[in-house]
């Protein structure tokens, strides 16, 4: 798959040359085939660009900041999981009052954990 920030800056200065979005968009997927981005997606970027954005990278976000994946969590579910090696995802996530999808991200993506009971 195409990095994102690559198509991105591609869009960036194919729109600079003055190029319009279906001769962008013909462009990206005639090198990145079905990984480029979507028509649409390729109109979003360009309009941003048409209307002054320069950067590439994705605006933060409003909202609640993620809480559940910091060290200090892990480190928790690590414990518990170490304390109990037959302990259920779900009961870990109940007690540390975090979301499954939370749980699962910190045992495969943090801790590296292969196999875990849900």
């Amino acid at each position: 798959m195409a990095p994102k920030l690559e198509i991105r800056a591609v869009i960036r200065f194919l729109r600079a040359k003055r190029c319009n979005c279906t001769e962008i968009y013909r462009q990206l997927h005639e090198v990145y085939g079905e990984t480029a981005m979507s028509r649409q997606a390729i109109a979003k970027w360009c309009n941003m660009f048409e209307n002054g954005r320069t950067d590439i990278d994705h605006a933060e976000r409003e909202g609640r900041p993620s809480t559940a994946t910091n060290s200090e969590i892990a480190a928790r579910v690590n414990e518990s999981i170490l304390a109990n090696r037959r302990v259920v995802a779900d009961e870990i996530a109940n007690k540390l009052d975090i979301s499954h999808g939370s749980m699962h991200k910190i045992t495969v993506k943090h801790l590296e954990f292969n196999k875990i009971c849900v």
